[in-house]
Protein backbone atom coordinates (compact mmCIF):
# COMPACT_ATOMS: atom_id res chain seq x y z
CA UNK A 1 0.00 0.00 0.00
CA UNK A 2 2.67 2.18 0.76
CA UNK A 3 4.59 1.18 -2.61
CA UNK A 4 1.51 2.08 -4.45
CA UNK A 5 1.26 5.74 -2.57
CA UNK A 6 4.72 6.58 -3.27
CA UNK A 7 4.38 5.63 -6.97
CA UNK A 8 0.97 7.82 -7.25
CA UNK A 9 3.41 11.00 -5.42
CA UNK A 10 5.84 10.30 -7.71
CA UNK A 11 3.66 10.42 -10.90
CA UNK A 12 1.35 13.30 -9.66
CA UNK A 13 4.73 14.75 -9.32
CA UNK A 14 6.40 14.29 -12.69
CA UNK A 15 2.65 15.55 -14.51
CA UNK A 16 2.82 18.62 -12.18
CA UNK A 17 6.82 19.47 -13.70
CA UNK A 18 5.68 18.78 -17.35
CA UNK A 19 2.61 21.04 -16.82
CA UNK A 20 4.63 24.24 -15.15
CA UNK A 21 7.36 23.38 -17.82
CA UNK A 22 4.87 23.92 -20.49
CA UNK A 23 3.47 27.13 -19.00
CA UNK A 24 6.64 28.74 -17.71
CA UNK A 25 9.07 31.08 -19.74
CA UNK A 26 12.45 29.50 -20.74
CA UNK A 27 15.38 30.37 -19.79
CA UNK A 28 15.45 32.50 -22.91
CA UNK A 29 13.61 35.26 -25.05
CA UNK A 30 14.42 36.29 -28.25
CA UNK A 31 14.97 39.79 -29.62
CA UNK A 32 16.70 41.33 -32.37
CA UNK A 33 20.29 41.95 -32.85
CA UNK A 34 21.97 44.05 -36.08
CA UNK A 35 25.97 42.93 -35.28
CA UNK A 36 27.24 41.56 -38.68
CA UNK A 37 30.45 41.19 -36.60
CA UNK A 38 29.14 38.79 -34.16
CA UNK A 39 25.69 37.15 -35.01
CA UNK A 40 25.01 38.02 -38.79
CA UNK A 41 22.66 40.97 -39.75
CA UNK A 42 18.93 41.21 -38.70
CA UNK A 43 18.71 37.78 -37.16
CA UNK A 44 17.14 36.67 -33.95
CA UNK A 45 19.03 35.42 -31.41
CA UNK A 46 17.95 34.36 -28.31
CA UNK A 47 19.18 35.93 -25.20
CA UNK A 48 20.07 34.49 -21.83
CA UNK A 49 18.19 35.94 -19.09
CA UNK A 50 21.38 36.31 -17.30
CA UNK A 51 25.27 35.71 -17.35
CA UNK A 52 27.57 35.72 -14.24
CA UNK A 53 30.72 34.83 -13.80
CA UNK A 54 31.98 30.93 -15.10
CA UNK A 55 29.77 31.58 -18.15
CA UNK A 56 31.13 31.62 -21.82
CA UNK A 57 30.00 31.76 -25.59
CA UNK A 58 29.08 33.93 -27.93
CA UNK A 59 26.78 36.12 -25.47
CA UNK A 60 29.28 36.63 -23.20
CA UNK A 61 31.69 37.90 -26.17
CA UNK A 62 29.14 39.98 -27.21
CA UNK A 63 29.01 41.57 -23.67
CA UNK A 64 32.54 42.18 -23.87
CA UNK A 65 31.98 43.94 -26.91
CA UNK A 66 29.28 46.25 -25.54
CA UNK A 67 30.86 46.96 -22.63
CA UNK A 68 33.37 48.09 -24.08
CA UNK A 69 32.54 50.35 -26.33
CA UNK A 70 30.12 51.81 -23.62
CA UNK A 71 33.42 52.81 -21.75
CA UNK A 72 34.14 49.90 -19.27
CA UNK A 73 37.18 47.30 -19.57
CA UNK A 74 35.71 43.53 -19.86
CA UNK A 75 39.31 42.72 -20.82
CA UNK A 76 40.03 40.37 -23.94
CA UNK A 77 37.36 39.72 -25.99
CA UNK A 78 36.98 36.05 -25.83
CA UNK A 79 33.95 34.77 -24.88
CA UNK A 80 34.61 34.16 -21.06
CA UNK A 81 32.93 35.78 -18.28
CA UNK A 82 36.11 36.50 -16.01
CA UNK A 83 37.44 38.71 -13.55
CA UNK A 84 37.80 41.27 -16.06
CA UNK A 85 34.49 41.32 -17.32
CA UNK A 86 33.40 40.96 -13.65
CA UNK A 87 34.88 44.05 -13.41
CA UNK A 88 33.14 45.81 -15.64
CA UNK A 89 30.11 45.09 -14.83
CA UNK A 90 30.79 45.59 -11.25
CA UNK A 91 31.42 49.11 -12.50
CA UNK A 92 28.38 49.26 -15.15
CA UNK A 93 26.00 48.48 -12.16
CA UNK A 94 27.49 50.93 -9.55
CA UNK A 95 27.12 53.34 -12.77
CA UNK A 96 23.73 52.41 -13.32
CA UNK A 97 22.38 52.39 -9.53
CA UNK A 98 22.06 48.52 -10.05
CA UNK A 99 22.92 45.93 -7.62
CA UNK A 100 25.93 44.89 -7.10
CA UNK A 101 26.02 40.81 -7.89
CA UNK A 102 28.11 41.12 -10.81
CA UNK A 103 25.20 39.46 -12.93
CA UNK A 104 24.40 41.09 -16.12
CA UNK A 105 20.30 40.59 -16.64
CA UNK A 106 18.96 40.45 -20.06
CA UNK A 107 16.65 43.93 -19.31
CA UNK A 108 19.82 45.96 -18.71
CA UNK A 109 21.17 45.72 -22.67
CA UNK A 110 19.57 49.25 -23.24
CA UNK A 111 21.52 50.55 -20.67
CA UNK A 112 24.57 50.00 -22.40
CA UNK A 113 23.72 51.88 -25.20
CA UNK A 114 23.87 55.17 -22.50
CA UNK A 115 26.53 57.26 -23.11
CA UNK A 116 28.15 57.93 -20.23
CA UNK A 117 28.74 61.76 -20.06
CA UNK A 118 30.08 64.13 -16.88
CA UNK A 119 29.60 67.93 -17.03
CA UNK A 120 32.02 69.97 -18.35
CA UNK A 121 32.73 72.47 -16.34
CA UNK A 122 35.56 71.32 -14.67
CA UNK A 123 38.47 73.71 -16.82
CA UNK A 124 41.10 70.94 -17.19
CA UNK A 125 40.01 68.62 -19.93
CA UNK A 126 42.36 66.08 -18.72
CA UNK A 127 41.63 64.68 -15.31
CA UNK A 128 40.65 61.60 -13.04
CA UNK A 129 37.08 61.71 -11.38
CA UNK A 130 36.80 59.69 -8.13
CA UNK A 131 33.42 59.29 -7.12
CA UNK A 132 32.87 57.44 -3.71
CA UNK A 133 28.99 56.95 -3.54
CA UNK A 134 29.08 55.36 -7.11
CA UNK A 135 32.47 53.98 -6.01
CA UNK A 136 33.58 54.43 -9.34
CA UNK A 137 36.58 56.33 -11.10
CA UNK A 138 35.99 58.11 -14.13
CA UNK A 139 39.33 58.57 -17.05
CA UNK A 140 37.95 62.01 -18.80
CA UNK A 141 40.22 62.97 -21.25
CA UNK A 142 39.13 66.29 -23.26
CA UNK A 143 36.35 66.47 -21.67
CA UNK A 144 35.20 63.05 -22.63
CA UNK A 145 35.22 60.12 -20.45
CA UNK A 146 37.94 57.41 -21.90
CA UNK A 147 36.77 54.81 -19.16
CA UNK A 148 34.91 53.97 -15.99
CA UNK A 149 36.75 51.87 -13.60
CA UNK A 150 35.64 49.57 -10.44
CA UNK A 151 37.06 51.01 -7.32
CA UNK A 152 37.17 50.32 -3.63
CA UNK A 153 37.60 53.00 -1.23
CA UNK A 154 38.03 53.93 2.77
CA UNK A 155 35.53 52.04 4.42
CA UNK A 156 35.38 54.19 7.50
CA UNK A 157 36.43 51.65 9.66
CA UNK A 158 39.48 52.91 12.15
CA UNK A 159 42.68 50.63 12.18
CA UNK A 160 46.03 51.63 13.90
CA UNK A 161 48.68 53.85 11.96
CA UNK A 162 52.06 53.25 11.46
CA UNK A 163 52.86 55.70 14.84
CA UNK A 164 50.11 53.75 17.08
CA UNK A 165 47.21 55.88 16.97
CA UNK A 166 43.89 55.04 15.85
CA UNK A 167 42.95 56.46 12.23
CA UNK A 168 39.92 56.38 10.72
CA UNK A 169 39.82 54.67 7.65
CA UNK A 170 38.37 57.47 4.74
CA UNK A 171 39.55 58.17 1.11
CA UNK A 172 40.25 62.36 1.57
CA UNK A 173 37.61 64.28 -0.56
CA UNK A 174 38.75 67.44 -2.40
CA UNK A 175 40.36 68.34 -5.90
CA UNK A 176 44.03 67.67 -5.81
CA UNK A 177 46.60 67.03 -8.61
CA UNK A 178 49.03 63.40 -8.79
CA UNK A 179 52.21 64.25 -7.27
CA UNK A 180 54.32 61.36 -6.50
CA UNK A 181 54.02 58.06 -7.97
CA UNK A 182 55.71 54.34 -7.83
CA UNK A 183 56.65 52.17 -10.20
CA UNK A 184 55.90 48.20 -9.85
CA UNK A 185 54.72 47.40 -6.23
CA UNK A 186 55.30 49.31 -2.91
CA UNK A 187 55.11 47.20 0.58
CA UNK A 188 53.98 49.76 3.40
CA UNK A 189 52.58 48.05 6.83
CA UNK A 190 49.42 48.02 5.65
CA UNK A 191 50.04 45.77 2.52
CA UNK A 192 50.51 46.20 -1.53
CA UNK A 193 50.29 49.30 -3.75
CA UNK A 194 50.65 48.18 -7.04
CA UNK A 195 51.88 51.30 -9.25
CA UNK A 196 50.66 54.04 -7.07
CA UNK A 197 50.04 57.33 -7.75
CA UNK A 198 49.47 59.58 -4.98
CA UNK A 199 47.42 62.45 -4.84
CA UNK A 200 47.23 63.80 -1.27
CA UNK A 201 49.71 62.79 1.48
CA UNK A 202 49.97 58.78 1.84
CA UNK A 203 46.50 58.30 -0.13
CA UNK A 204 47.30 56.72 -3.95
CA UNK A 205 45.03 55.53 -6.31
CA UNK A 206 46.73 52.23 -7.07
CA UNK A 207 46.38 48.50 -8.06
CA UNK A 208 45.51 45.73 -5.25
CA UNK A 209 44.49 42.09 -5.54
CA UNK A 210 41.30 42.34 -4.25
CA UNK A 211 38.66 45.41 -4.99
CA UNK A 212 35.36 44.11 -4.00
CA UNK A 213 32.45 45.72 -4.87
CA UNK A 214 32.03 48.23 -1.55
CA UNK A 215 34.40 49.93 0.39
CA UNK A 216 37.67 47.93 2.08
CA UNK A 217 40.05 50.20 2.27
CA UNK A 218 42.15 52.05 4.86
CA UNK A 219 42.05 55.29 2.80
CA UNK A 220 43.72 54.78 -1.01
CA UNK A 221 41.63 54.29 -4.05
CA UNK A 222 41.91 50.28 -5.36
CA UNK A 223 41.83 49.43 -8.69
CA UNK A 224 42.05 46.10 -10.35
CA UNK A 225 45.81 45.31 -11.18
CA UNK A 226 44.82 45.47 -15.13
CA UNK A 227 43.22 48.94 -15.35
CA UNK A 228 45.99 50.21 -13.12
CA UNK A 229 48.17 48.99 -15.81
CA UNK A 230 46.25 50.75 -18.36
CA UNK A 231 46.18 53.98 -15.74
CA UNK A 232 49.50 54.33 -15.57
CA UNK A 233 49.60 55.02 -19.42
CA UNK A 234 47.09 57.30 -19.03
CA UNK A 235 48.09 59.24 -15.85
CA UNK A 236 50.81 61.60 -15.75
CA UNK A 237 51.83 63.92 -12.51
CA UNK A 238 50.32 67.28 -12.07
CA UNK A 239 47.15 65.72 -14.01
CA UNK A 240 43.86 66.77 -11.94
CA UNK A 241 41.99 64.52 -9.52
CA UNK A 242 38.74 65.22 -8.17
CA UNK A 243 37.48 63.21 -5.25
CA UNK A 244 33.92 63.32 -4.29
CA UNK A 245 30.56 61.75 -3.17
CA UNK A 246 30.57 61.04 0.72
CA UNK A 247 30.89 64.61 2.53
CA UNK A 248 31.31 66.97 -0.49
CA UNK A 249 29.60 66.93 -3.84
CA UNK A 250 30.57 67.22 -7.55
CA UNK A 251 29.17 70.65 -7.73
CA UNK A 252 31.38 71.54 -4.69
CA UNK A 253 34.29 70.83 -6.55
CA UNK A 254 33.44 72.71 -9.88
CA UNK A 255 33.09 76.46 -9.61
CA UNK A 256 31.61 79.05 -12.38
CA UNK A 257 34.04 78.76 -15.50
CA UNK A 258 34.51 82.31 -14.74
CA UNK A 259 36.79 82.10 -11.69
CA UNK A 260 40.04 79.63 -11.83
CA UNK A 261 39.64 76.20 -10.94
CA UNK A 262 40.38 75.48 -7.21
CA UNK A 263 43.18 72.57 -7.14
CA UNK A 264 46.44 71.51 -5.10
CA UNK A 265 49.02 74.34 -5.96
CA UNK A 266 52.33 71.91 -7.64
CA UNK A 267 54.07 75.07 -5.88
CA UNK A 268 53.20 74.17 -2.16
CA UNK A 269 53.81 71.12 -0.33
CA UNK A 270 50.89 68.70 -0.28
CA UNK A 271 48.83 68.51 2.90
CA UNK A 272 49.28 66.05 5.34
CA UNK A 273 52.12 64.10 6.10
CA UNK A 274 53.49 61.25 4.01
CA UNK A 275 52.83 57.53 5.40
CA UNK A 276 52.27 55.04 2.58
CA UNK A 277 49.05 53.66 3.35
CA UNK A 278 47.19 50.91 1.23
CA UNK A 279 43.15 49.92 -0.07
Amino acid sequence: MRTTIRRMVSLASIAMFLVLGAIAPVAAYEVDIDDPNLFGPGEAWDVPLSMAPGASGPWVERLQQRLAQAGFRPGVRNGQFGQATLGAVYAFQKLHGLDRDGVFRAEQWDLLDTTVELPTLAQAPDRVEVDLSKQVLFLVKNQKVEAVLPISSGNGATYRGSGGASVRARTPEGDYRFYKRVEGWRISYLGGLYQPFYFRGGYAIHGSTSVPPYPASHGCVRVELPDMDFLTSQLELGMPVLVYGQRITREDLLPPESLPVRGVDTDRPIMGPWSPTTA
